[in-house]
């Protein structure tokens, strides 16, 4: 007896007809399983790509060696001689003059092209991520702006110190840069997320104190970035950029408690500069708002991942009586966060992360050891102010 035949006695449709149904069966449980892995290789191919290239970029950030030989240089002319054969030497050939101002400005410009050649690189679904990253420099633009208005530097002056990069048209960071005072500049930020610095005019006026501006522009920045991450379903590379932002946030608040403390402001003039969100519980903020002295923060802190980082830095807090050491030490703590996200989460944002925390890790110190060397100051002074991954 056939298939055929025996299928019909028993009253079953045909052979042909349930091989059919079984393929067919088998090719769509096949697709339901198939489909998410395929799409899946093709994202990691499309990660790969991208996070290959800016490993490149990673590769080519300034090792701690050479920059120890660049902080013993005697001239500005030899740092300019050092950064030849790195990825700044096309900046610092339009330099008219050896200065820290025109090495800054040769920085910024190669720092806005690094974030414009990482954005170009990511895949199209972690733009909006690296978009939160990018506000940052529309922040440290307005400030630049702010303290060229209050310093009455002329527009021109003060345009050749901006990043051209973030978030914001570079012809409004251009109108701002135009303003001939706070209030204009405040005015002129009005359609922008700033638009709330305005509330902090009538205290700025009081006090004629540029911090209270910064803090406020910081707490902006922060809390809004923060709520448009908290707000979005997690995936993995959305809750890779919200560690880092709460470590971003937690450093922030950390850094402005510490100088608070040490300058003795109470707990009643400072609580409403602090950034919501972050990783730290608000209980522990609360309780950091009642103690007085920079030693008593310390001390707070013990049981969390910033203790053994500000912890190390107490020694020489102790000898100097600055909390640049301790400064130092958080933001050496988040890059080193950075740094480890990239690692752990390779196929998806977390190169670009690292990347970016680094370079302006790099950024920093090389500035910092143009102006020390131009203002003077000792390899020894001048390795003080250095930021070191993890420090």
């Amino acid at each position: 007896m056939t298939l055929e035949e025996l299928a019909a006695s028993l009253g079953l449709p045909s052979f042909v007809l349930l091989f059919a149904i079984a393929l067919a069966l088998a090719l769509v449980v096949g697709l339901i399983i198939l489909v998410p892995i395929l799409l899946r290789v093709i994202e990691i191919a499309n990660y790969a790509y991208s996070n290959s290239r800016i490993q490149v970029m990673s590769s080519r950030i300034i090792p701690e060696e050479k920059l120890r030989e660049m902080i013993e240089a005697s001239s500005l002319a030899e740092v300019v001689a050092a950064l030849e054969p790195t990825d700044y030497s096309p900046y610092l050939h339009d330099m008219m003059e050896e200065r820290s101002e025109a090495i800054e400005r040769a920085l910024n410009r190669h720092t806005a092209d690094s974030y414009r050649e990482v954005a170009t690189m990511v895949p199209m679904n972690l733009k909006p991520i690296l978009s939160v990253l990018l506000r940052k420099w529309d922040v440290y633009n307005i400030k630049l702006i702010f303290r060229g208005v209050y310093a009455e530097r002329s527009p021109d002056e003060i345009r050749a110190d901006l990043v051209p990069v973030g978030e914001l048209a570079p012809s409004k960071i251009s109108e701002l840069a135009e303003a001939r005072s706070l209030e204009e500049l405040v005015s002129n930020l009005d359609g922008t997320p700033y638009t709330r610095l305005a509330e902090s005019l009538q205290l700025f006026d009081q006090t004629r104190n540029l911090t209270v501006l910064e803090a406020r522009l910081d707490n902006i920045l922060y809390e809004d970035a923060w709520k448009d991450v908290t707000s979005k379903p997690i995936d993995e590379n959305l809750l890779a950029l919200k560690n880092y932002l709460a470590t971003n946030i937690d450093v922030v608040n950390l850094k402005f408690l510490f100088r608070a403390k040490k300058d003795g402001l109470t707990s009643g003039s400072i609580e409403g500069y602090l950034v919501q969100g972050g990783g730290l519980p608000e209980s522990l903020f609360k309780s950091i708002l009642e103690v007085d002295t920079v030693d008593n923060v310390v001390a707070a802190l013990e049981g969390t991942k910033y203790y053994q980082p500000v912890l190390g830095a107490v020694p020489e807090y102790e000898s100097t009586g600055s909390v640049l050491p301790i400064e130092l030490a958080l933001d050496g703590f988040l890059v080193l966060v950075g740094k480890n996200i990239s690692i752990t989460q390779p196929f998806g944002i977390g190169p670009a992360i690292g990347y970016l925390s680094m370079k302006e890790m790099e950024i920093r110190n090389v500035r910092t050891l143009a102006r020390g060397i131009e203002a003077g100051l000792s390899a020894d002074e001048i390795r003080n102010l250095i930021m070191k991954v993890g420090s």
